[in-house]
């Protein structure tokens, strides 16, 4: 007897279950095979579905729904990482610091803040919540935003610019495999054998560091205000039935009513990615209103706006505030939840909570123009 304990922890994980919550069994012929399943989708969805929909001790349903969107995000890293292959070709690249750009910084940090997550939830075995952070990452951040930011990069006559942001798409994407790989092995290991430099397996790299950044508080607003602006206007263009290339003038106010502060490349980026065109006075009275991040977004709609819709739209808005500002409050003047809960958690519910509370007042203040508008 070696008198050594056998492992340090152990994980205790519940049963999958059929999508109606019944036991699987020979009797009731509700099994699944998952050699089936593997041929149809693939291990690595197989093996996504089931870390990212488990609880430690909890069971789970069976759902095929499940796997295929464990399936399409697979499909969707597949994509992502056949295009920035095709950008880097077979040179090793790599950037200094100083030549990041606001959306390099951007992307790095948000990097930053998965490392972390993912970190801390693999070392609690919460491997759902590590799993779905970094699904969040790749598809939104990653995927749908980075990418498209760094399009116009790609194309500059900058050579530098265009070679920095070369660095900083590989740099992610080596650790976003890195990241994936204990979810998603056997992609992780196709797609990382194809970047420049690589090892001779993903298993040679160490986990994934935190990058130190010069990115600042007003750096990261401008970003915030350019992301939230491209998805108001595309979904005002949505609304209102316009074609995604209609040219779109917009003004960007703070709480103050001051003009934001948006730096003159994400402006050409909003123009490009958007098709709206910033103005300091739109010179008409027939604007639409929508908060975004850190800011009031004015539209020149002229006779498009419908005021008794928009004080509808403003009220609901001003409604679904109003809740979020109070639930934030409760909860921040719960001294149980203040002195236990992990600082991390606090702070971030601060900021929310500021975040919610700022919209709330430019919600009011559109809502009382509109009002003036329809009495006037």
């Amino acid at each position: 007897i070696m008198k050594n304990r056998p492992f340090k922890d152990v994980l205790i994980h519940g049963l999958i279950r059929d999508n109606q919550g019944r036991k699987m069994s020979k009797s009731l012929g509700n099994g699944v095979d998952p050699m089936d399943v593997i041929d149809q989708k693939g291990a690595d969805a197989l093996r996504f579905f089931l870390t990212t929909n488990s609880a430690p001790g909890l069971d789970l349903r069976y759902d095929e729904t499940k796997i295929d969107a464990s399936w399409n995000f697979i499909n969707k890293i597949w994509n992502a990482s056949r295009y920035v292959l095709m950008q880097l070709g077979e040179k090793n690249t790599s950037f200094s610091k100083e030549d990041l750009s606001m959306a390099d910084k951007w992307i790095l940090e948000k990097l930053n803040e998965t490392i972390k997550s993912v970190r801390l939830n693999m070392d609690r075995y919460e491997l759902s919540i590590a799993g779905n952070e970094l699904y969040d990452f790749i598809w939104n951040d990653f995927c749908s935003w980075y990418i498209e930011l760094s399009k116009p990069a790609l194309k500059s006559e900058n050579k530098k610019e265009a070679e920095t942001t070369k660095a900083v798409l590989a740099y992610v994407l080596k650790n976003i495999l890195i990241l994936l790989s204990p979810f998603t092995p056997f992609i992780a290991e196709e797609i990382y054998l194809q970047l420049p430099g690589h090892k001779q397996s993903i298993n040679q790299e160490n986990w994934p560091e935190l990058i130190e950044l010069d990115y600042s508080l007003d750096e990261k607003e401008q970003m915030e205000i350019l992301i939230s602006a491209i998805q108001a206007v595309r979904e005002i263009k949505n609304e209102y039935h316009l074609k995604p290339s209609a040219e779109l003038w917009i003004t960007l106010k703070t709480q103050d009513g001051e003009l934001a502060k948006l730096d003159e490349h994400l402006k050409t980026l909003l123009s490009g990615m958007a098709h709206a065109n910033i103005a300091d006075d739109l010179h008409t009275d027939d604007v639409l209103q929508r908060t975004i991040s850190h800011a009031l977004l004015e539209v020149a709609m002229n006779e498009l706006i419908d005021l008794e819709e928009e004080k509808a739209k403003w009220e609901k808005e001003i409604k679904k505030l109003n809740g979020e500002v109070m639930r934030g409050e409760k909860m921040l003047s719960n001294p149980n939840f203040v002195n236990k809960a992990p600082a991390q958690k606090v702070e971030a519910e601060s900021k929310k909570l500021k975040t919610y509370q700022e919209q709330l007042q430019i919600a009011q203040d559109a809502l009382a123009q509109i009002m003036e508008k329809m009495h006037g």
